[in-house]
């Protein structure tokens, strides 16, 4: 059995008061004292670019609604095959399960051919 730790510790003990406050003392609350709007640093600001220079525009994302009708989403394909997503994920970690189609970033793809294959190829 461990050595229990005592919930009534000296705060002195901690290191979080001064040698001056006894326990169960309130430590001293001193107010703020005030200060002009003058006084605040005003936040540095940008530099502006020249009107000269190039804008960068973000590539196009292509719509994942825009896939070809023989590719499907995880969602749709864990239907198809009657398992969850969180399935479909450890077989594309494993090398395991359906080919599968990496359509950029992290979207990923099943073609309904691979799909019928695999399903095909699994019957005994």
């Amino acid at each position: 059995m461990g050595r229990r730790l005592r919930a009534d510790v000296d705060q002195r003990q901690l290191g979080l008061f001064g040698e001056s406050l006894a326990l169960g003392q309130k430590p001293k609350v001193e107010k703020a004292l005030p200060v002009r709007p003058s006084q605040i640093p005003k936040p540095m600001a940008f530099p502006k670019h020249s009107s000269g220079s190039a804008k960068v525009e973000p590539v196009p994302r292509k719509s994942l609604s825009t896939l070809p009708s023989e590719v499907v989403r995880p969602a749709e394909a864990a239907l198809v095959l009657s398992v969850s997503l969180s399935l479909l994920k450890k077989w594309r970690a494993e090398g395991a399960g359906p080919r599968f189609v990496r359509l950029g970033g992290r979207a990923i793809g099943y073609r309904r051919a691979d799909l019928s294959d695999w399903i095909v190829a699994q019957i005994r």
